[in-house]
């Protein structure tokens, strides 16, 4: 027994050295793993910080970059439907773009006498205008007096006698070839051009650019992933576009009824309008109101007649945007309201009006991006809306 008692002691001496070791190399590699995913956090934050504020910086070479992308994987199925008869490429491409500018052609130069009438008749009416909201204007210039007041009155205990305001003279300046509506003309054309030409080419290629670009992939696996991902965001934006273009026409209409049932001028102009300021999500829809409550606070005697056009425009809009929309895309477009809101501020913020219109597009080809990469599941659930929702059984 004596001869046992030193070896049992020696025996149980040595497991909790050993148990301890390993419990520090765990804690010490739970540390390390904690650290490397801060780490990677702290990379992939300031990676897409920098990424933002190029896309900001550079955003005229950007923007029509990514319109004509997204053209192209919309009307993907078109040319290749075209080259399955026997047509080629370069002749489908052509006529796509043939048939697209004969459409917004025809449809600016229907339209363009009525907007320019209004457009004319814009300066006269301010007058009008302000005298019929002179109830809203009166209260507005209440308080813009009674906020200077104040100002004046802190501005004169601050001024002593001894010091004497410097006078500032204000001069308007000359015009220039720098004036903001030729600069903006020049933009204009430029992006469209350069979206023109780059959806082009991209068709009359085919598909020869994504053979190249599946050629260059070192691994099976890897091509293939990138073909689902093409297919799948093709076939999102081709759904997603052409629903939405369903709807809008049928806005149109419905709003152009409205608009003439009411007795607007130029009802046709306003159907078309609301048609295409419905692409801009909410903030077309705002547009669409201030216009046809500004134009017929003009044409109507009594003001009141015009909260009641606008308050029609903003009711068909309600009920499509609420409604109608959510209910025909919602079981192929489940994606979360918080993030599509958050997308149109942060692309409007970055690139104005055509950000908006980007937003929605651009939400929508990052969730079937996320959706075949198995690494990012719980960031597809957020951008799919399915955080906090409890699994279905099937």
């Amino acid at each position: 027994m004596s001869h046992i008692h030193p070896f049992h002691t020696m025996m149980t001496g040595v497991r909790p050295e050993r148990r301890r070791e390993k419990s520090c190399e765990l804690v010490a590699a739970e540390k390390m793993s904690a650290q490397l995913w801060w780490t990677s956090m702290g990379v992939w934050v300031c990676a897409g910080f920098l990424t933002l504020y190029t896309l900001y910086i550079g955003r005229n070479l950007f923007m029509p970059i990514l319109v004509a992308g997204f053209a192209y994987l919309t009307l993907r199925p078109v040319v290749r439907a075209m080259g399955r008869i026997g047509i080629p490429s370069g002749v489908a491409a052509t006529g796509i773009m043939f048939a697209i500018a004969t459409v917004f052609g025809t449809i600016g130069y229907v339209l363009s006498g009525p907007a320019q009438d209004m457009l004319q008749q814009v300066p006269g009416s301010m007058p009008e205008v302000k005298e019929k909201l002179g109830f809203i204007f009166d209260q507005l210039e209440t308080v813009n007096q009674a906020t200077e007041d104040i100002s004046d009155t802190a501005d004169k205990e601050n001024i002593t006698s001894e010091e004497k305001p410097v006078p500032v003279e204000i001069k308007q300046p000359a015009w220039t070839t720098t004036s903001p509506l030729i600069a903006g003309t020049g933009n204009a054309v430029s992006f469209v051009s350069i979206a023109a030409a780059l959806l082009f080419f991209l068709m009359a290629a085919g598909d020869s650019l994504i053979v190249t670009v599946v050629t260059a992939l070192p691994s099976f696996s890897s091509k293939r992933r990138f073909i689902e991902v093409l297919e799948g965001v093709q076939d999102a934006l081709s759904s997603y576009l052409g629903w939405v273009t369903c709807i809008n026409a049928c806005l149109g209409v419905c709003v152009g009824f409205a608009m003439w049932l009411l007795g607007m001028p130029s009802p046709l102009l306003w159907g078309v309008a609301a048609m295409f300021l419905n692409f801009i999500p909410i903030v077309g829809a705002m547009i669409g109101i201030a216009m046809v409550f500004f134009v017929a606070l003009v044409s109507f005697e009594h003001a009141s007649f015009a909260f009641v056009v606008a308050g029609i425009y903003a009711t068909l809009t309600t009920l499509e945007g609420q409604f109608i929309t959510p209910t025909l895309l919602g079981k192929s477009m489940n994606l979360s309201s918080v993030l599509v809101f958050l997308s149109i501020v942060i692309w409007g913020w970055m690139w104005g009006m055509l950000g908006v219109f980007l937003a929605v597009p651009i939400l929508i080809a990052a969730v079937m991006v996320m959706q075949k990469l198995e690494a990012t599941s719980s960031v597809n659930a957020m951008l799919n809306g399915a955080v906090g929702k409890t699994a279905q059984p099937e």
